[in-house]
C-alpha cells in the first residue's frame, strides 16, 4: 500500500518535472504537502532529500506510521520504519529539508497526535530546520471543517513558509 503509493507519486513528480516548462513552473523548486495518512510520503523526500524538493508541509499527518492500527494491519515493519518521518531525522539536521508542521488539538484519529508530538520532539532534540503549528481546537480536517481565525492563520503561514523556501517572487504580471 504504502510502496505503490510511494511510487504513484514518485511518478507524480517526474511528471510535474518534466512539463515545468509549459507550465512556467520552476522543475527545481517544488514543495511536498502531505495531509492526514499521506504523512508518511513525505518520508522518502526527507531521508533522501532531493535538491529540487525545497520545502515539506505536513498538515495533520501521520510522521510516525509505526504505531498506527490502520497502517499497522497492512504494512510490514520494514516498510512502517521505512515510511516514519520519525526516522529520517539524523544527526545532521542541516541538511535536513525545511518542514512545516501542524497538529489539530481536537484530533480524533487515533495516535495521530502522538506521532506528530513525538516527531516535534526529536527534531527540536535534533536542531532541525522545523516550523510547528498548533490549532488548540482545531479538528483533524480543520484547514477546512473549522472557520475560524486559528485555522485561517495556519494556512497563511502555510503558503508564507512555501513562498520562503521556493524563494517565489511575486511580480504584477506573475512572471518568475
Amino acid at each position: 500500500m504504502l510502496s505503490e503509493a510511494a511510487a504513484d507519486l514518485n511518478a507524480a513528480i517526474d511528471y510535474v518535472r518534466a512539463n515545468a516548462d509549459s507550465w512556467n513552473a520552476d522543475r527545481d523548486r517544488l514543495c511536498l504537502i502531505a495531509w492526514s495518512g499521506g504523512g508518511p510520503l513525505l518520508a522518502t523526500a526527507l531521508r533522501e532529500k532531493p535538491s529540487f524538493v525545497r520545502c515539506l508541509i505536513s498538515l495533520y499527518a501521520f510522521l510516525d506510521c509505526r504505531q498506527s492500527p490502520l497502517y499497522a494491519e497492512h504494512e510490514s515493519p520494514e516498510f512502517l520504519n521505512a515510511f516514519s518521518l520519525i526516522n529520517c531525522i539524523d544527526g545532521d539536521a542541516s541538511s535536513m529539508i525545511p518542514m512545516f508542521v501542524t497538529r489539530a488539538g481536537q484530533d480524533e484519529i487515533p495516535t495521530m497526535n502522538d506521532s506528530i508530538d513525538r516527531f516535534v520532539a526529536a527534531a527540536i532534540a535534533a536542531n532541525a530546520p522545523l516550523t510547528f503549528m498548533n490549532h488548540p481546537f482545531g479538528e483533524h480536517g480543520f484547514d477546512n471543517q473549522n472557520d475560524d481565525e486559528r485555522s485561517r492563520e495556519i494556512i497563511r503561514s502555510a503558503i508564507a513558509f512555501m513562498h520562503t523556501h521556493l524563494q517565489l517572487r511575486c511580480t504584477s504580471d506573475h512572471s518568475r
